[in-house]
């Protein structure tokens, strides 16, 4: 079912719900994904109580916008995943544009009760997306992408889905699983209070601290103080599993690996220092077309920046599961 007509700070939101499953956008802020509810326990993580994104706009930079409007759930980002950059004559900010704007949302009942459709309309690139979430049973959320180019001109981009993870889903006695073999990256450009030795390059879980001591990241500790970011830079298998032990709740995640050809994995477990100075403890692992976090300039220069052509465009997918 659909329930139109809630309000949380004065922004409207969408619930779509079949039986155990319950997902929840604010089509204003940016299309995001607010809430996954199974079971009544909330998989995502909320940093704070939205609020309309016009609040904060005024004497920003760029590069601190994100972390000012940054409440938690799931995000995506397109035309810059990442740090500010320039590129094609426009500016970006900390990734820009997508979770800043206004999109659309529709559906109907009578059609299909458990789909909805956004859509918006980039202003510095001539992008447009459509995103249709369905519940296509009471455990699985399927969405589907399309996305166009309006312009005759052959567009480079990076795209990245930023699902915050946390709420009940997250704790001491959840593990992270990955395809055995699988090879990570620490990043070595973000600035923050790292626990991990830039650069390191590995096979998952384990990899190296500054200290050189071995850290699992298969593991959500609360006793550290740390933001880490790691790269999965090709994905082997398209797939990641987070499992409470105490819940006995199980996420996975599949999507078209085709288009998200590579993975973040944003670990900022009581990061101290701005902006989150001790309060947050959450993980997002970020399906994505490019990387490292540099930007989409620099995305373009390493060759990891996806590419549409003229008056084209792509569709793809991802989905997710539930069990308990």
């Amino acid at each position: 079912m659909i329930y139109d007509g809630w309000f949380v700070g004065g922004l409207r939101v969408v619930k779509v719900s079949r039986n155990e499953l319950e997902v929840s956008v604010i089509p204003e802020l940016g299309g995001l994904i607010w809430s996954i509810k199974y079971g009544g326990y909330e998989l995502l993580y909320h940093h704070r109580d939205p609020e309309p994104i016009e609040h904060f706009r005024e004497g920003l930079m760029p590069e601190d916008f994100y972390n000012v409007v940054f409440f938690g759930g799931w995000f995506e980002v397109i035309p810059n995943a990442g740090y500010a950059s320039r590129y094609a004559g426009a500016s970006f900010g900390l990734h820009d544009e997508a979770p800043y704007l206004p999109w659309r949302v529709e559906y109907d009942e009578e059609v299909d009760e458990y789909s909805i459709l956004m859509i918006v309309t980039l202003r510095k690139y001539p992008l447009k997306l459509y995103r249709r979430i369905r519940l296509i049973n009471s455990n699985e959320v399927l969405i589907r992408e399309r996305l166009i180019n309006l312009s005759n001109q052959a567009l480079k981009f990076s795209w990245l889905h930023h699902p915050n993870f946390g709420g009940d889903l997250l704790s001491e006695r959840t593990v992270l699983e990955l395809p055995e073999g699988t090879e990570v990256e620490v990043d070595k450009y973000l600035n923050s209070p790292s626990i991990l030795e830039p650069g390191y390059r590995g096979l998952f879980p384990m990899v190296k601290s500054k200290g050189g001591e071995v850290v699992d990241l298969s593991r959500f500790p609360r006793s550290i103080n740390t933001e880490d970011l790691v790269y999965v830079p090709t994905v082997k298998g398209n797939w990641f599993r987070l499992i409470n032990e105490d819940l006995g709740i199980r996420l996975e995640a599949n999507w078209d690996s085709s288009i998200f050809r590579s993975m973040w994995m944003w670990r900022p477990l009581n990061s101290p220092n701005y902006p989150w100075f001790g309060r947050i403890y959450a993980t997002a692992l970020e399906p994505t077309t490019s990387w490292p976090a540099t930007g989409l300039a620099e995305q373009v220069k390493n060759g990891t920046a996806y590419e549409i052509q003229g008056n084209g465009e792509l569709n793809t997918w991802i989905k997710i599961k539930v069990t308990s």
